[in-house]
Order: structure tokens, then sequence, then C-alpha cells
């Protein structure tokens, strides 16, 4: 596989920089155009773009959203939706092949487009910028194929270089060091959001700081030792009756569990990283140069993308074909000609839904409460369902929208939250692409990091991680956490916990919660702790193996320095 992945040569860059701006998005080719061409043309933007571009391949046909989500506690849906990855069937999977595949061609990509910018005559900090985006997109590759696969082929240079086409796998610790190394030289050399040679978009000095803090933490909840115990709203979906019929259990009980101190990370020291993090997070806040929108409306309309509260995210054009997804189709659906509403099938568990205070925007707003899922042709009319169960009064009154005709459905992508976020587009839901932007990394995470590490280097939260998070529930209309201490006093263990549910709450289906299970070491706990299935039959029943992805089998097949697959598989 590393052959079929880096062995190309730079024949074709196509131009989709970070920018919002419709010029900036134009396709522009350029078709068998060496290296050494562009260097005397000085085409630092189109390396930058055409690195950047990578990232587009895996949503092409939805692959990059099951990978990161499927394989969690707080994502169903119809078991054939979920597929064989969501049944923990990763050995071949297309999606996860893709992943190891795609990430692999970015870091390919961005050294090489960086070496050749190096070589172009341009302004210093220009070319301190090209260079400290693509440090930056190595970087981000890095850490999302360490977090999953573990020991990685470590290229530093490309093969365009000169860098062997194959070599051995390095520890996890080699990996994280060129990581932060990566990062600490795009912190260095990019622009701020604030400088007036930045555009907006592009990833930026502070998206380095951001990613950082994300790395430290990332390293220090990992190694953090064995026994540590945090706790997460879980449990069992149903149970059955004295008749032997399901019965669904409608809330999540409290699960605590010793956390595992992930493989590989037994060298680093927990708090050292925590501080690290708690420091560098708090560095970009001071600095100003990110904020959180007002409301979650706001956050999610079209007028806000690429705005103030994304670090970094994915940039899509509508229309065309490689350069958009059917994310937004796939998670908010689409009205289907007779008005119904079709696609849609992935949504948050119920169980996720009952998280939240009756007040919060993130499911008063943030969900979609009722939609049209039947055409009566006798009638001429549709029939609409509601969600939540709960919401049976509001229904039966007509109020906040409901109708008294509205029917409660169990259907695995009728019963659930169904998030307005992914309505972020510019183009209509028709069961088409759309150019809906992943939010790789969001402001709302810089805070959360802040108090995390926090928390773990001061043995319980301190008033300044205090006054972050309350910044999160006052623009979700949230009970301030502030609150809750003053009723029950914060400990380490209690306020650890609290993080990681506002993760899931604020971070809901953007890809991010199998990696928090996974470096907290509580992937299998919390994943077997739903039993076996959720409530529409998904397999969520997991075993040690899955703690690590495989890697496709042409990459083991093929590299002659790797001999075995990563455990189990």
């Amino acid at each position: 596989m590393k052959y079929n992945i880096l062995k190309y040569i730079i024949a074709t860059f196509i131009l989709v920089t970070g920018s919002s701006c419709s010029d900036m998005l134009d396709e522009k080719v350029y078709t068998f155009v060496s290296g050494e061409n562009l260097v005397a043309a000085k085409s630092y933007n189109e390396l930058v773009s055409g690195a950047f571009n990578a990232l587009s391949f895996g949503f092409e046909w939805g692959n990059y959203h099951n990978i990161v989500n499927f394989d969690t506690d707080y994502q169903t849906g119809p078991t054939w939706a979920f597929g064989s990855l969501g049944a923990g069937n990763f050995y071949e999977d297309g999606s996860n092949i893709n992943f190891y595949k795609y990430y692999y061609q970015c870091i390919h990509r961005a050294e090489y487009h960086s070496y050749l910018i190096n070589q172009m005559d341009i302004a210093q900090d220009v070319k301190d910028n090209a260079r400290g985006e693509l440090a930056f997109l190595t970087a981000w590759s890095y850490f999302n194929l360490v977090q999953f696969y573990g020991d990685l082929s470590l290229y530093k240079t490309s093969v365009s270089e000169g860098a062997p086409l194959y070599i051995p796998r390095s520890p996890i610790k080699d990996v994280y060091e060129f990581i932060i190394e990566e990062l600490k030289f795009a912190e260095k050399g990019m622009y701020s959001t604030k400088d007036a040679k930045y555009v907006k978009g592009h990833v930026s000095r502070g998206a380095a700081k951001a990613l950082l803090a994300k790395v430290y933490c990332t390293i220090g909840s990992a190694s953090m030792a064995k026994g540590n115990k945090i706790s997460v709203m879980e449990g069992v979906p149903f149970k059955f009756d004295d008749n032997g019929n399901k019965v669904r259990v409608p809330y999540p009980s409290k699960q605590t569990f010793e956390k595992d101190q992930v493989a590989g990370y037994e060298s680093f020291d927990s708090k050292a990283y925590y501080k690290l993090a708690m420091d560098k997070a708090k560095e970009l806040i001071d600095l100003g140069d990110f904020d959180l929108y007002s409301s979650q409306k706001e956050l999610w309309s079209l007028a806000s993308k690429n705005g103030k509260e994304f670090i970094f995210s994915l940039q899509t054009l509508a229309g065309n074909s490689s350069l958009s997804n059917y994310v937004a189709t796939d998670y908010a659906g689409y009205i289907y000609t007779d008005g119904t509403l079709s696609s849609g099938y992935y949504v948050q568990r119920d169980h996720w839904y009952q998280l939240f205070d009756d007040t919060d925007e993130r499911i008063t707003w943030g969900v979609i409460h009722r939609f049209p899922f039947n055409y009566v042709t006798a009638t001429g009319k549709l029939e609409y369902c509601y969600y939540p169960a709960k919401d049976s009064v509001k229904v039966r009154l007509g109020l906040d929208g409901y109708q008294p005709t509205d029917i409660l459905r169990y259907d695995a992508n009728l019963y659930g939250s169904k998030l307005m976020k992914f309505r972020q587009i510019s183009v209509p839901l028709d069961g088409n692409r759309s150019d809906y932007n992943w939010p790789f990394m969001r402001y709302a995470e810089v805070l959360l990091l802040y108090a995390e590490a926090d928390n773990e280097v001061n043995g319980g939260p301190s008033s300044e991680a205090i006054k972050q998070v309350e910044k999160l529930n006052t623009r979700n209309k949230s009970k301030k956490v502030s609150e809750i201490g003053a009723v029950t006093p914060w400990t380490q263990e209690s306020f650890r916990s609290y993080i990681l549910q506002e993760r899931v709450k604020e971070f809901a289906a953007e890809g991010i919660r199998r990696f928090d299970l996974l470096r907290w070491g509580i992937y299998l706990q919390t994943m077997n702790s739903i039993g076996g299935v959720d409530e529409n039959e998904v397999i969520k029943k997991r075993e040690k193996k899955h703690l690590l992805m495989p890697l496709p089998a042409d990459e083991v097949n093929t590299n002659p320095y790797i001999e075995t697959n990563n455990p189990g598989w």
C-alpha cells in the first residue's frame, strides 16, 4: 500500500484553498507540470492548496465520517447503514483503508510541496506561512493516524525527495515528537488571523496552538496511570419484561470506570503534558484570535462558515463532484419529491439526548424534532413523526410546532437526534452533494481542553477553568458549572467526567467521540456497557483488538518491514 500511496509524481494540482471566497475556490489545473516548473512560477499557493485538497478525498463518498463516528457509543441508525464498520468488522473495510491511504497522501503532498516552496524566490514571510500550513497538515495527518493505528511508518521527508519507499514502523513516542516538532514550526511561521495577509479559511498560527493543546491533552490522558476513574452516562438501551418483550430503558445511568493506560504511551509524563496543554490553550485564549458565537443558531448559520469559532474546517465547493460531499444528506436528510424526509439515516441515540438540560440550545434548536415520514395518498396529506417521546404532552396540546396528529415512531432513522448543524450549506438539501464544511477543530474545544488540563494539573478545577467552561454554558443556555459545583463540590474525578460529557454533547457527530474514548482508556468499558447491541440492533460489543484499527492488507503484504498486522487482525 505504501507504494500505491506515495509513488505518484506531481501531475495535477487542484486549487482549493481554505478561503470561503468563490474566486479562491475556482478550479485551476496544472497538468503534467514538474516541480521545477512550479518553483520557477512561484506557485506556492497552488502547492499549499493541492496538499490540503487531499483531505477532501475521504469525504467524496462519505468514508471519513463513517470511520470516526460509527464506532462510538452514541451513534445509531439502521444496521444496514452502519455496515461492517459499525459492527466492529474493521478489516479491509473501505473507510478504514481510505482513512489510512488519504492521510498518507496528505503527508506526502505536504512534505514534498514544502520542499518545493522552500526553493522559491518569494518573500520570507510568505514562504514561512506556506510551509507552516503544510507542516500543520503533516502534523494533523500523523495525529489522526497514530491514534487509530499506533506505531507508524514515519516519513519526515517525502519519497519524491528521495526517502525510501519502504521503512519500518516507528514507536508512538517518536511519532508524537515529530508531530510536536512540526506544530512548533507551523506556530512560528504561519500568519495570525489578525494579520493583513491572512486569508480567511486557511489554518493559522492559532490553529497550530490549538492542535498543540489537543496533542498534549491526548498524551496526558492516554499516559495517565491505570486505575484513575472517570464516569460516563451510558448503560443498556432495553430490558425484557416477564413476557420476554423488549422494553426501552429511556434514561442512561452513571457508569464509573477505571481507565486503562493506553499502550505505547507508558513513557510519557501525564501531568507534565497536561501542564503543556493548559499553558498552550490559555495562550490561545488570551490572544483572542478566535471566539464563540452567541448561540447555536448563529454558530451553525451559513454566514458563520469559516468564521471566528471555526479554527480548522474542510473546505468544500457546491456542485463540484470531488470538492463536495454527502455528509449533510447522510445526517440531516432531505425532503423527497412527495414531501417526505429521505436519507438522514445516522442519528444520535436517545441516551445522548437525555444528557441535556431542557433549556440547552444544543437540543432545543440543535435537534430536529418534527419531520414528515409518510405521504398518505388517500388524504393527500403528510404524516409527521415527533422526537423525543417525552414531548407527547406538547404533541397533544399542539405546542412548540407539534400537531396532535403527530406520531411517535421508533424506526431506526426516525427515533433519535438529527442535528441541525448538518444543514450549514448553501445549496438545497436534495439528495445530491452539498458544500458542508466538516469542522475539524472549533474554538469551543480549546476552552474544554484548557479546563480538562487545568483539572489534571491542579487536582481539581480552578476558578479560571470554571470561568472558561461557563462561556459555553452561557452560549448554550445550559446549567452553569459553578451552580452545579455549589450543590456538589467538584472533585478532580467528577470534573474530569463532566468535561468528557460536555465534549460529547458539544461535538456530537463531529468525529471526536471515538478519539476521546480511546485516549482516556475507556473505549472497551464504555462500548461494552451498552450490553452487546443498541436499541436498533447495531452491534456495540468490542474486544481488545478493536483498540487499534487494522493496517490495510496491502500495507502488510507489500512493506517488507511490516511482518504482522496490529494485534488481533
